[in-house]
């Protein structure tokens, strides 16, 4: 397997400004694979054809026949969700105005709150690995059991930085990437500044020494070499070990719901750093994985749920690749 991706598979209930949609296929491995399935279905045979994306979570049994099927159309290989008797993942929540962040009205874990994450057998040393927004101790968990993997990376929220702020900064001093928004990255480093907070993790610096760790015993570590920073409707800025990578949003009026906008732009930036066989992606790599997960992301945010990528046609993919890319300038 090219690349794993652990997360969370749910059904959404969502209100915004555009409207409704009540049980809309979500969950942070659902929207990072189904991106990232899309551009491993048009890699070049050149270049090896396509990606194998594998997918690792849990679903209850009220995991409707449908959305199994359409996920596994999409070339996905599902063998690493659990079947668990109870309801799947649930979450409710609201987006107004600027719709930069989601209002929490109610969230059920039903199955996914007993989570542990199974690794089938021959997915252990894939060439990227990515842990979607769960526990940290879960993610140090998969990192073990993932110990082959060539390239890793990891997602996170405020929740895990306010309450295993040990735990997070154990498990971003194992990972090769960490993709976080902007808050995120202030919030760990307790800076107001972007550019110095994202420097300070990458450095170690800002990240929680381990329990019982002292002076004696020197610098506890790194942090990611890479750190991609969202911005939202301000474009995304990656910290490289080559430098920086700055770019723009994807300019757009139509903003129906921002659900796994973040999930499929990591999706599809880990897929084609996946499908470049590099084991230390140089800063053109990344320029050009940010600009795919850049533009795949705006069709998420198009529509209610995962529907936005679901169905994304290569024709209209590229001509809005074109387009962002003339108006970038790159």
């Amino acid at each position: 397997m090219e690349l794993v991706i652990v997360g969370s598979i749910a059904y959404d209930d969502l209100a915004t400004d555009a409207g409704e949609a009540e049980g809309a296929l979500g969950g942070s491995a659902t929207y990072a694979g189904l991106s990232a399935a899309f551009h491993s279905r048009f890699r070049d045979p050149n270049m090896g054809g396509p990606v194998p994306v594998g997918l690792v979570g849990v679903v209850g049994d009220d995991f409707r026949v449908g959305d199994w099927e359409m996920l596994e159309s999409r070339g996905l290989d599902l063998s690493g969700i659990e079947r668990a008797e109870g309801s799947t993942f649930r979450w409710r929540g609201r987006y107004h105005g600027s719709m930069d962040e989601a209002e929490t009205l109610e969230t059920q874990l039903n199955v996914f709150g007993e989570f542990e994450p199974k690794i089938p057998a021959g997915w252990t040393s894939p060439e990227v690995l990515f842990c979607g927004n769960i526990h940290p101790t879960i993610q140090a968990a998969v990192l073990d059991s993932c110990s082959g993997a060539k390239f890793t990376a990891l997602d996170s929220m405020n929740l895990w930085i306010m309450t295993e702020p040990t735990a997070l900064s154990d498990v971003m001093r194992r990972v090769d990437m960490a993709i976080l928004n902007d808050q995120e990255v202030r919030l760990i480093a307790d800076d107001a500044n972007l550019i110095r907070a994202a420097e300070s993790i990458r450095s170690g610096d800002a990240l929680v020494e381990p329990e019982g760790w002292g002076p004696a015993d020197g610098h506890p570590g790194t942090g990611p070499d890479y750190l991609v920073v969202k911005k939202g409707e301000n474009g995304v800025i990656a910290f490289t070990p080559q430098g920086m990578v700055a770019l723009p949003a994807m300019p757009t009026s139509t903003v129906v719901d921002p659900t796994g906008c973040g999930d499929t732009f990591a999706g599809a930036l880990l897929s084609l750093v996946a499908a470049s066989g590099i084991v230390q992606p140089g800063i053109e790599e990344i320029r050009e994985a940010i600009i795919n997960a850049v533009v795949t992301a705006s069709f998420t945010l198009g529509e209610f749920g995962t529907a936005g990528i679901m169905n994304l046609d290569r024709a209209d993919y590229a001509a809005r690749r074109d387009s962002y890319r003339r108006i970038a300038g790159v």
